[in-house]
């Protein structure tokens, strides 16, 4: 489930991947080698979605003319081009066939030129070991998976259909079949006669419904999975080994009935395999559980923190096993709208003593403006704030000053050769990523994504630490186009801070103003909360984004605000776990609290017009919010909501929600039924969207909805449209123009 409100595409955020060495390839829409065009020998382009490149760098394996299938798989046809002589083959199934045929996946083997097919349901479920020889593959069987369908109608401009063809995918819902996955591993050292074993789950899991949630090969004969349960509160780490391939558990991760464990993804293997780095929960005292680094000694079935605090761990980029470093993104403590780039020491500490602090890589790119405006803030909002107002227009005038290197494109030295090493010119950025160069830990790609506007660049990784950990070496690009652009477009204002709220927590909160809005303000705003609110995500983040909230607050002077509050991520387990098994509650209310005391304190917001918006999780948490016994919301859309959770996909609403039967939380289901409270709509301005061929939330959550709402005589707007999935990619300008009226007329309605 994902929120969809973005309309804006980075033009920077080219595809990024190191292909060895110190070499990377840039993809956007034409495939860049050493930052060369690749083309045709007719000299037509090349225009591929998706790349690999083969082990001995000669060829390139591009997927084109994409048709998207469902939600996470498409298929493309592939073709092989050859880096030398520019020549581009169609890969076929047979090399007698002329056929150019539709595949789900191809991808070369690691090592030669071979190439592997994959037919199954899913975009990529195989993986081949380090020396080519076998092969891990998944299979799926969903007989017992009931199917959704939905009608298609067509185009009105081409070959219309007299009747609406019926479509149909295998679709399972909470407490119904899931399909049953099996992993096999297949012998390819003799192509005519290969071997298959299937691979045996762990004990605990042997005899119960299951997941795989990751996979990889830790050695020739070795596999690692990881395993979990239907309810996803038992999470187990596993060694596979050849040739009887039994999962043998060496590490298991439990939600002890406080809620679910994360989808966790292969650990980090030592070159020997007798350990590994992994990211597990780690109390500190009364704040709870956060994610941190573990580092899993095999055969002593050991486990030691890396890593310790009220700060999390979101990822595990590179361990660097020569230096003893592991490096990994993560969230400071009490900045979760921030992500940095750190390095943490991969040696155990001594028994009795605690993990050596992290060192931040990306921390001193910090910076800070000026502010616009002040709010005289209460007791319940962190001081901290007063003086930290973040004005995008000033950031971008300055960040288009800052000396950088010439774009790849107007460079006269040789490709390979890299630039004089300089230290990282200070920059406001506060959102990063980064890919590490696979046999090198002396390079990494590091993207800044916020809140300036992006850039990407080449970095060495410095191992002494008495020295600068990162220095600059080339940019891959800086977007000054860009920047330049968008400094002379009169920006919101953005303001961001925590407020208290019920249970002693706090939620982050965002604030868009308008550009012209003074301290001094008598003009009275109307205020739109865009709310999104799933569990385990964040809107407010420092991320850049130009979207449909920026349009409102910059160009029709609306205040925008976003409110992350319980079951948000980047604060830890237990704010996160808030909303465990009771959706469509504390998350609902803490958008209520922290809009009405924000209503209430800020001289220039009008209290009369007042107003929520969200798409999917969103939209049905937009819905229930209108539908509080307040009068805070009288405008509010809902695009593409769930309405019912026993409607939507099994994995995502048992782990959140168990199951719905009466032994389990039947109760919960019922409460979180947004039909139970479509009475609470009549004295409303409601607006509900949704495309008939939304394959992740249902074109039939809306109608459940809307039968509801006709029932209680509740008066509503509905946008239906046809053929389209659930980010409405086809109708994107119609949907935001029909949304700014909605806003427009409703809140005319309201003060007229």
């Amino acid at each position: 489930m994902q929120d969809k409100s973005s309309v804006f595409k980075i033009e920077y955020r080219h595809r990024l991947r190191w292909c060895g060495g110190f070499r990377s390839m840039n993809l956007n829409q034409a495939v860049c080698i050493q930052f060369q065009c690749l083309y045709r020998t007719d000299k037509k382009t090349l225009a591929p979605v998706k790349f690999s490149i083969s082990a001995d760098r000669r060829y390139l394996l591009l997927a084109q003319n994409v048709k998207k299938l469902f939600r996470h798989s498409f298929l493309a046809q592939y073709s092989v081009y050859d880096i030398t002589t520019s020549e581009t083959i169609p890969l076929t199934i047979t090399s007698q066939s002329d056929e150019w045929p539709y595949l789900l996946h191809a991808e070369f083997t690691p090592k030669g030129q071979a190439i592997v097919l994959e037919i199954l349901h899913t975009n990529k479920a195989i993986w081949l070991s380090t020396d080519g020889h076998l092969m891990l593959y998944t299979t799926f069987n969903d007989t017992l998976v009931q199917e959704q369908q939905f009608a298609w109608y067509g185009t009105a401009n081409g070959d219309i259909n007299l009747y609406p063809q019926i479509r149909s995918l295998r679709y399972p819902k909470p407490g119904t079949g899931n399909p049953t996955v099996t992993l096999n591993v297949a012998d390819l050292t003799d192509p005519k006669s290969i071997r298959m074993n299937k691979l045996t789950p762990p004990p605990i899991l042997l005899n119960q419904e299951h997941y795989f949630t990751s996979a990889s090969w830790v050695s020739p004969s070795e596999v690692s999975v990881v395993w979990m349960n239907r309810p996803q509160n038992l999470s187990v780490v596993t060694l596979c080994k050849s040739p009887m391939w039994y999962c043998q558990e060496t590490h298991r991760i439990s939600g002890d009935g406080r809620g679910w464990v994360d989808e966790m993804s292969v650990p980090f293997f030592s070159l020997n395999g007798s350990s590994y780095i992994a990211i597990s929960p780690l109390r500190d005292g009364s704040a709870g559980h956060f994610r941190h680094l573990v580092h899993v000694h095999i055969g002593k079935k050991r486990i030691i923190p890396l890593t310790h605090g009220r700060f999390e761990v979101n990822k595990i980029l590179h361990w660097d096993q020569a230096n003893n470093f592991v490096y990994y993104l993560g969230i400071p403590e009490h900045s979760p709208a921030q992500q940095h780039l750190y390095r943490a020491s991969s040696l155990p500490p001594k028994q009795g003593t605690s993990p050596r602090p992290p060192r931040c890589l990306t921390c001193s790119h910090q910076h800070s403006s000026h502010a616009h405006v002040t709010i005289k803030a209460s007791n319940r909002v962190q001081q901290q704030w007063n003086d930290d107002w973040e004005d995008i227009e000033d950031e971008e005038e300055e960040y288009v000053e800052v000396p950088m290197t010439t774009p790849p494109s107007k460079r006269k030295r040789k490709p390979s050769e890299p630039d004089v090493v300089a230290p990282l010119p200070p920059m406001p950025c506060q959102y990063f990523t980064a890919i590490f160069a696979p046999s090198n830990s002396e390079y990494a790609l590091i993207e800044c994504l916020g809140p300036i506007v992006p850039f990407s660049a080449i970095y060495r990784i410095v191992p002494d630490v008495s020295k600068s950990p990162t220095q600059v070496l080339y940019y891959l690009q800086n977007n000054t186009a860009l920047a330049d652009r968008i400094s002379k477009i009169a920006l919101p204002q953005v303001k961001s801070f925590p407020v208290m709220i019920s249970g002693g927590y706090h939620a982050q909160v965002r604030l868009f103003l308008p550009p012209g809005l003074r301290e001094d303000e008598i003009t009275r705003y109307p205020m739109i909360v865009h709310v999104y609110s799933g569990p385990g995500t964040q809107l407010v983040t420092d991320k850049w984004r130009v979207d449909w909230n920026t349009y409102l607050a910059g160009t029709k002077d609306y205040i925008v605000t976003q409110i992350d509050g319980r079951g948000s991520s980047g604060q830890g387990y237990q704010l996160l776990h808030e909303v465990y098994r009771r959706l469509g509650t504390v998350e609902v209310s803490d958008q209520l609290e922290v809009a009405e005391y924000l209503r209430d304190s800020l001289h220039f917001v009008d209290k009369r017009r007042v107003g929520i918006w969200g798409w999917s999780y969103g939209g049905y948490t937009a819905a229930l919010a209108m539908a509080s016994p307040t009068s805070l919301f009288q405008c509010g859309i809902s695009v593409a909501p769930v309405t019912n959770w026993k409607l939507y996909d099994s994995t995502y609403t048992e782990r959140y929600m168990g199951m719905p039967n009466v032994t389990d939380n039947y109760k919960g289901y019922e409460d979180s039924d947004l039909s139970k409270h479509a009475e609470k709509l009549r004295d409303k301005q409601f607006l509900m969207v949704h495309g008939t061929a939304d394959d992740n939330v249902h074109f039939q959550q809306s109608m459940v909805f809307s039968k509801a709402l006709s029932s209680k005589g509740a008066l509503f707007k509905q946008l239906i449209y046809p053929d389209e999935g659930h980010n409405l990619a086809g109708v994107k300008k119609h949907l935001y123009r029909s949304m700014t009226l909605f806003l427009e007329d409703c809140f005319r309605k309201l003060v007229s």
